[in-house]
């Protein structure tokens, strides 16, 4: 079949003239594939018949104020290509013979987490204004993001996230304005001249879209979205005890099953009996055995614990001349660990995971945490290697500063371009738990720096900020606490079920299990004990039964259901991580204090 073609604007022809340009175009367009045969191209014969495409046609020259930017010379292309994420920019023959098809593939990012990115941007003039939209024509064949991103001369980027999945199969025209975006990053929240804008595709797949009849906008066109910013729960300051108040007045108990489960998957999942898998399968995570073992040390299950940290102190030869093996050194150069590496080889099999700062710290504090509730120096030496590598990666900004990044993509590329807000937390407590106080502190000074009333940041830059710094910091989980746009309110067997997705977008309904723990361990720290109640007895309807070894055990998983780019979620698995935010939250532990 001949992909989506849109190229005839004489509708007046009779469809055997109809047909027989078709069959001409079919050899002659760029980047389709040509059938030799009529019968090919009837699905676009059809299509071209539509009252949708027809419509999308006769309005779309009718909304924009200036010429369209259908050209591929107006783009400029750039990629995060440190995967091999590839996209191809090339014409079709749209509606005034010209329009944009956007070949791409991330693919590469299913081995690992994260999502991979392809970007086209324009420049414009001044013909902009906030009262104008872009406007566009759009059809997808993605399973992918598109992110709708604006410009301003100072460098910030506001932006429009969309999943493309099962949407867009017919022409839609879409407007946006300025004000359908939020703040995303770059310059200030504050929106200065607008210079340029850009279309993006995230996720981890490969696909098309094609873009027609893209430009400025006449003034009151219709918006495609609803106007950004938080859409604030009528009840959220509601009081009481309750479902809508969000308050229980007690904790319900611990269900022992978790921690069952825990250990079973520790006994069952490798020879040695060492580190967890993530998801019940072959991916072993140092962030996710870090909080199983902290989980561990907690419920005083000490020689499991310590079947992680041995792991993880023990490789460190220094002369490992393996690349992809998970251990500290690589010819003598201390490196860190990678985030992920197969359980049944201990490497980093498809050559692609990060030795990232975040998983590091989150390492140290599981041995900091060891070290203080058993009294023993046991891990000194992992300890000062962990803590000496980060403060190796430091760097001045200002009167502040930050971590940088660490070993990128199976080690091809050493540290971002800019910090990472999330790893700097964690690098935070890490490095005040091991009495560095001065990085400690510049890092705090540039995360408020930073993060400073924003509004629209990843959910664990409110909750981890609150369990870092404590007192004083508690208000900022009212932010995303009041906003549905991270509230999310769900059914699960019959029941009503209130948790957390990972960031603000209304148009998810999802709840992340990791990320609701967070909230309730961080209102059990310093915010409202009955709101931290009510957060940890929602885990509880989260909980799945689980038979490992032929033993029953309790489980939750990562996220419960695969919507907001969680297609990799096995629902029906648990997800360590999961459990060990949930004793943590039964147990009222902040896993990022002093303790």
């Amino acid at each position: 079949m001949i992909p989506y073609f849109n190229t005839l604007s004489m509708w007046f022809l009779k469809d055997k003239i109809i047909m027989l340009l078709l069959t001409v175009l079919s050899f002659g367009s760029v980047g389709h594939t040509a059938k030799g045969t009529l019968d090919s191209c009837e699905p676009v014969i059809n299509e071209l018949r539509s009252d949708k495409f027809r419509n999308a046609r006769n309005n779309a020259a009718d909304c924009l104020i200036s010429e369209n930017w259908d050209d591929t010379s107006h783009w400029a292309i750039s990629l995060f290509n440190d995967i091999n994420c590839t996209i191809e920019l090339k014409p079709f023959l749209g509606i005034n013979n010209d329009g944009l098809e956007i070949e791409y593939n991330l693919i590469k990012y299913k081995l690992k987490p994260g999502f991979g990115w392809v970007n086209i941007n324009k420049n414009f003039g001044n013909n902009f204004t906030a009262k104008t939209p872009i406007t566009f024509l759009i059809k997808s064949a993605s399973t992918d993001n598109l992110e709708l991103k604006f410009m301003d001369s100072d460098g910030s980027v506001f932006g429009k996230k969309i999943a493309l999945e099962n949407k867009y199969s017919d022409w839609t025209r879409i407007v946006i304005y300025l004000n359908n975006t939020d703040y995303w990053w770059g310059g200030n929240n504050v929106p200065d001249d607008i210079s340029g804008f850009a279309f993006a595709i995230s996720g981890r797949d490969s696909g098309k879209v094609w873009i027609d009849e893209i430009g400025i906008g006449k003034e009151g066109l219709e918006p495609s979205f609803s106007l950004a910013g938080p859409v604030l729960d009528p009840d959220s300051t509601l009081k009481g005890i309750g479902f809508k108040q969000r308050r229980d007045l007690k904790m319900k108990n611990e269900d022992p099953l978790v921690l069952e489960y825990l250990k079973a998957i520790q006994d069952v999942s490798s020879s040695d009996r060492k580190l967890l898998p993530s998801m019940e399968g072959d991916e072993a995570h140092t962030f996710n055995n870090s909080l199983v073992a902290m989980a561990f040390i907690l419920k005083n299950e000490r020689e499991r614990a310590e079947r992680i940290l041995d792991f993880y102190s023990n490789a460190t030869i220094v002369d490992n001349s393996d690349l992809q093996l998970q251990n500290f050194y690589y010819q003598g150069e201390a490196r860190g660990f990678y985030q992920h590496v197969s359980l049944s080889t201990y490497r980093d099999e498809p050559n692609v995971s990060d030795r990232w700062i975040g998983d590091m710290a989150w390492l140290l504090m599981a041995y900091k945490f060891y070290e203080k509730k058993y009294q023993t120096n046991r891990y000194d030496r992992i300890i000062g290697l962990i803590k000496d590598l980060l403060i190796s990666y430091y760097r001045e900004d200002g009167d502040v500063g930050y971590i940088q990044h660490g070993w990128r993509n199976g080690d091809t590329k050493l540290h971002e371009d800019q910090g990472h807000h999330e790893g700097n937390i964690d690098c935070y407590v890490a490095l005040k738990l091991c009495g560095a106080d001065y990085y400690a502190d510049k890092i705090k000074g540039w995360l408020d720096k930073e993060l400073k009333n924003n509004k629209n940041l990843p959910l664990d830059l409110y909750s981890w900020r609150v369990l870092a710094f404590g007192k004083g910091y508690e208000g900022l989980l009212n932010i995303p606490e009041y906003d549905f746009r991270y509230r999310k309110i769900l059914e699960t067997d019959g029941e009503k079920v209130m948790g957390f997705y990972h960031g603000p977008d209304m148009e998810i309904n999802n709840i992340w299990v990791d990320g609701t723990g967070h909230i309730a361990c961080a209102f059990l720290s310093y915010g409202e004990k009955e709101r931290g109640y009510f957060y940890a007895n929602q885990l509880d309807n989260l909980v799945i039964e689980r038979t490992i070894n032929n033993k029953v055990t309790h489980a939750l998983p990562y996220t419960i259901n695969r919507t907001g780019g969680y297609e990799w979620v096995d629902t029906t698995k648990g997800f360590i991580s999961c459990a060990a935010w949930y004793i943590f939250a039964k147990n009222e532990f902040n896993p990022l204090s002093e303790w």
